[in-house]
């Protein structure tokens, strides 16, 4: 009887961790977060000093404050390292309106026009 139990509790240990463990990788880390709604990569959320020292075209997600508009297409967003440009194409906004209180995840990829030139080519956003 005894070698019964322990052949039990063998398997419903083995059962609660397979649980613990198929929930912890479906939540994944709070910091991971969809980089475009269109498609699977996944990117960690940055601030604006790492965007800084990325290379052109990489892929980011930003959370943080619009600012102001600073051009047709071009804002200034902020968070708690520094500020950058982001472009925003009218389709962006997905009928979103945006004020320099609501804190926002901002999905797209830099944009490098030159070594002084860094700005955010924003692909989608979403408030928070």
């Amino acid at each position: 009887m005894k070698e019964k139990n322990k052949e039990c509790k063998k398997i419903s240990v083995m059962v609660a961790l397979g649980i613990v463990a198929s929930t912890a990788a479906f939540a994944g880390p709070g910091t991971m977060a969809n980089n475009n709604m269109n498609n699977n990569t996944m990117t960690e959320v940055m601030t604006i000093e790492q965007v800084r020292g990325l290379s052109d075209n990489s892929p980011v997600i930003v959370r943080g404050y619009l600012l102001r508009q600073n051009g047709e297409n071009s804002y200034i967003f902020q968070d708690e390292t520094g500020t950058i440009n982001l472009e925003i194409d009218q389709e962006d906004w997905g009928g979103m309106s945006v004020s320099p209180s609501d804190y926002v995840e901002v999905w797209g990829e830099v944009d490098k026009n030159g070594a002084s030139m860094i700005e955010i080519d924003v692909s989608a956003m979403k408030k928070l």
